[in-house]
């Protein structure tokens, strides 16, 4: 299943982010690994020129897909 992907601000060259909520590398195209609880991930540490910071998933997918509709958000 292909699943819409766009890259998310400020980290364009190393991460994207898919409809469904889910981070990927792009170096070796694998989903992050994402803190969270058992209802669902809320947290992804991103890493860019040593720099490691900590964001709220379901922020950054709001911000990458303004039109979409929250329920798409799986956050898995």
């Amino acid at each position: 299943m292909n699943e819409e992907r766009r890259a998310i601000e400020g980290y364009e060259e190393v991460y994207e982010i898919t409809r469904s909520g889910r981070i990927i590398s792009k170096r070796n195209n694998r989903v992050r690994h994402r803190e969270g609880n058992e209802y669902g991930y809320e947290k992804v540490h991103l890493h860019h020129k040593g720099d490691r910071k900590l964001f709220r998933t379901f922020n950054l997918w709001e911000k990458v897909f303004p039109d979409a509709d929250k329920s798409e958000y799986k956050g898995m």
